[in-house]
């Protein structure tokens, strides 16, 4: 379970691994260097291009939204100065309680505004007229309608929506009749009909470009009702094209908020809030025509760059390929043919390659002539030291041989029987060192030992040296498994092994006692676990004889201490030997040699 609870961090920490490997492989090769300085250089040159067209991009984004907050300012500028006027004049005929006077007055308000009121009336707290003048245009029909329509409110202004037409309605006390029953108000309606970019009557030079300019606004008032309605009616405006910005608008005139907000969406610039006293409008800015053009001109020009950089990299990279990559490739394939064929031809006579490359390639071939020479210095030295070795081999083999030959023959001119079984002991013991040393040193190279081709050997010599009644009598099996053995722990085990047996076959099994002796070693991770038993009874005689200072456990004993291994003796149902110690991996594919084992001198 815990494995599983960190193999999520183990896998992300791998998975990182191998992504920071291959973003290094990516700049491995001089090609992906020169490509990396190159944009190394370019790149900040592009980062600051790339911020000024940002900017201008931004800046002709804004424009929209620039627009827009100027329109809805001269919107409510002309609202106020409408409302302003409109309530000033009524201010100034209200102090007039002659009713000819007041009919007079009304009628000259009219004249001067030159028809901009379509109703001014004098009208009962119920809505009734009392008195009334209308203008002449064709849509000042719609006022005395309006006016039935609308009692007089406690607000001096408001707007007020009527068949689809906008009316900005003024109310204004008068004082009371002389009776003093009937409260009167002056009323005076006026149609909104606001275009962006113009105000009032005045004109100016600029009026054509400002018209134009206009074509990109639209403006709405949204009312009580949650209706809009188009604040100019002459201008043919239709539904804002968002809806949502519609409901938006319409969510904040519901509650009341007094901030003006200003949106952008889908290349249109969307600005509601309060407009006048009490009211609340809606502004769209499309963009203009020079606009679209000059975003257009920008991306051009962003393109016309892009591809410009874009070949330049390419080009610098094709030069850069030619001019350094080649001449590398070149005398890396030079280098690659001196290790297959061993004979380096120097480039540094060639005109294409560059100065620091023929330097390069003149003094690796000056290098590679004298490690050839070098080489077959080295190569007639270790043919010399080969050629000693196995002459070393050769004579310790012989010289073996010719020991155990002497023990043998000096054994049989001993008339003391412990005297030649001593030298018997002795000669066996070479001759399994004997044996040994042809195993190891296999031709000139030492091998490891493998234990299941060697250990049937070493039971064979054994047998063969130990006398004829218990060669019959007792069995030797061995088991090593699949166990090889390096040479600095082949002998010491080898050995072990040995004395191990010889004990058993001399102490175990007097008395005419037919048997058996078992040899097994194992080997598990690092340990190396060696095992002698017997079935013999007579482990307790043994096991006293062996204590009193028998050069065969002395052996065992100094060999187990030698290999650093550990070494315990059982006696139950017979006798078994048990050697366990650590094991390293022996000498490897290259001929180099393993870690050492403890205690064991090369």
């Amino acid at each position: 379970m815990a494995e599983d609870g960190h193999q999520p961090g183990w896998r992300s920490s791998r998975f990182l691994v191998s992504f920071l490997i291959g973003i290094a492989g990516l700049f491995d090769s001089v090609r992906s260097r020169m490509a990396v300085v190159i944009m190394g250089s370019v790149l900040p040159v592009a980062a600051l291009g790339s911020l000024v067209i940002w900017q201008d991009y931004i800046r002709l984004n804004e424009a929209g939204a620039q627009r827009g907050n100027v329109a809805f300012s001269e919107l409510g500028k002309y609202i106020d100065s409408e409302t302003f006027r409109t309530v000033a004049m009524l201010q100034q005929i209200g102090q007039t309680a002659d009713d000819d006077s007041l009919r007079n007055l009304l009628l000259l308000a009219q004249a001067a505004s030159k028809g901009r009121y379509c109703l001014l009336a004098v009208v009962d707290e119920k809505g009734a007229f009392l008195d009334a003048l209308t203008g002449s245009g064709p849509a000042d029909a719609n006022c005395l309608n309006v006016a039935r329509n609308i009692p007089p409110a406690r607000e001096p202004a408001h707007l007020w929506m009527y068949r689809g037409r906008p009316y900005l309605r003024v109310v204004q006390d008068l004082p009371a009749t002389e009776s003093g029953e009937i409260n009167r108000f002056l009323v005076a309606i006026q149609s909104v009909g606001w275009e962006p970019g113009l105000s009032d009557d005045a004109s100016s030079p600029n009026d054509e470009a400002e018209k134009t300019s206009s074509k990109s606004l639209s403006a709405w008032f949204v009312l009580a009702d949650e209706s809009l309605v188009s604040v100019c009616p002459q201008c043919g405006w239709g539904a804002p094209t968002d809806p949502e910005v519609s409901q938006e608008a319409i969510e904040a005139r519901r509650h009341s908020d007094h901030k003006r907000i200003v949106e952008r969406r889908n290349n249109r610039s969307y600005i509601y809030g309060p407009v006048g006293r009490s009211d609340f409008a809606l502004i769209e800015v499309r963009r203009l025509p020079e606009e679209k053009r000059a975003i257009f001109l920008l991306f051009v020009w962003i393109a016309m760059v892009a591809i410009l950089l874009i070949a330049g990299l390419a080009g610098i990279m094709v030069a850069g390929r030619r001019l350094v990559v080649e001449p590398l490739n070149q005398l890396t394939r030079d280098v690659e043919s001196w290790l297959r064929k061993g004979k380096f031809e120097s480039v540094a006579d060639s005109s294409s390659m560059p100065r620091e490359f023929r330097k390069l390639s003149g003094a690796f071939g000056t290098a590679t002539w004298r490690l050839a020479h070098r080489e077959a210095e080295l190569e007639a030295a270790l043919e010399h030291q080969k050629r000693l070795v196995a002459e070393i081999h050769h004579r310790v083999k012989n010289n073996l041989q010719i020991v155990g030959s002497l023990l043998s023959l000096q054994a049989n001119r001993v008339p003391d029987s412990d005297t030649r079984m001593a030298l018997l002991v002795a000669r066996n013991r070479v001759r399994i060192l004997s044996t040994l040393q042809r195993h190891l040193y296999v031709g000139d190279e030492l091998a490891d030992l493998r234990m299941a081709d060697f250990l049937p050997i070493l039971i064979q010599q054994i047998q063969q040296a130990a006398p004829d009644d218990i060669r019959c009598r007792v069995t030797i099996e061995g088991d090593a498994g699949d166990v090889t053995l390096p040479p600095d722990l082949a002998t010491p085990v080898v050995l072990i092994i040995a004395e191990a047996l010889l004990n058993a076959l001399n102490y175990g099994f007097l008395a005419g006692r037919i048997g058996t002796v078992r040899v097994v070693l194992s080997q598990e991770a690092d340990v190396l676990t060696l095992m002698v038993e017997d079935d013999s009874d007579s482990t307790a005689a043994l096991q006293a004889g062996l204590d009193e200072g028998g050069l065969g456990l002395q052996l065992v004993r100094g060999f187990a201490r030698q290999i650093g291994g550990t070494l315990r003796i059982e006696e139950g149902n017979g006798l078994r030997v048990l050697v366990t110690c650590p094991v390293k991996q022996g000498r490897r594919a290259d001929g180099e040699k393993g870690p050492p084992i403890p205690g064991v001198r090369r």
